[in-house]
């Protein structure tokens, strides 16, 4: 009804226009589509994930429901596609719900922890939304449980228990290789591909089923080889 507006906003008599409400398709409001007599919700909005970055310190256009979910017109909520939440689809969401074995960060946290798959040490990723991550909070990845310490101080994994994107995948029990002089658990010194400082301070090398057997990932199993035996498949069978 053009008459009050529904309302939801102001009705000029001299030009028979409404001026809506905030949420009703005012001015303000970003909407794919606006009802003249602010009968009809907007959505919350946010920049658009699929759009061209206007620049290097910008997402790109700014669209209802981030340009990832559906403005229910009734509710004035979005109903976010499959791998967005928030309450404009603003965040990628953890895959999976990290499977019940994680905890799901946002970018910006991740950097700040010292037990996530350790490359470096604790540092910081974000500032102001203006700069160029801008991303901070938008982009989130799952942090997997482990039952052992990860990280880079002494006597820490540098692994997780559990790992995979969504961890979903369960890493076997590790052992040192009985058929080898060299502890392949020792970690001491090793640096990773490209010269990054991992393990200089001792920590120690994840060896599933103490390369004697093969790991299954569903189950966090060893299926040891014949002539080698236990949880690790560390132990050597006896001669017989």
């Amino acid at each position: 009804m053009l008459g009050n507006c529904n309302g939801h906003g102001r009705c000029n008599t001299a030009t028979k226009t409404c001026s809506c409400m905030e949420g009703y398709g005012a001015p303000t409001d970003v909407a794919v589509y606006k009802t003249p007599d602010c009968s009809l919700r907007t959505c919350p909005s946010g920049p658009s994930w699929f759009s061209i970055p206007t620049a290097a310190n910008s997402a790109g256009k700014v669209m209802e429901c981030s340009g990832a979910g559906f403005c229910d017109r009734n509710s004035g909520q979005c109903k976010c596609l499959a791998g967005f939440e928030g309450a404009d689809c603003q965040r990628a969401s953890c895959p999976n719900g990290c499977s019940g074995h994680g905890r799901c960060f946002t970018m910006s946290e991740l950097a700040t922890l010292t037990q996530a798959l350790p490359l470096s040490a604790p540092t910081t990723y974000g500032g102001a939304v203006t700069t160029t991550t801008w991303d901070q909070d938008r982009v989130q990845g799952c942090v997997c449980d482990s039952s052992w310490d990860v990280g880079l101080g002494a006597n820490q994994r540098q692994t997780p228990q559990y790992f995979g994107a969504d961890c979903s995948l369960m890493h076997c029990p590790s052992g040192n290789d009985p058929m080898t002089a060299v502890d392949e658990t020792d970690c001491s010194g090793v640096t990773a591909p490209g010269g990054v400082g991992v393990g200089l301070t001792g920590n120690i090398c994840h060896v599933d089923c103490s390369n004697r057997g093969i790991c299954d990932y569903s189950s966090g199993t060893c299926r040891c080889f014949d002539g080698f035996y236990g949880s690790n498949c560390a132990s050597l069978s006896p001669v017989t």
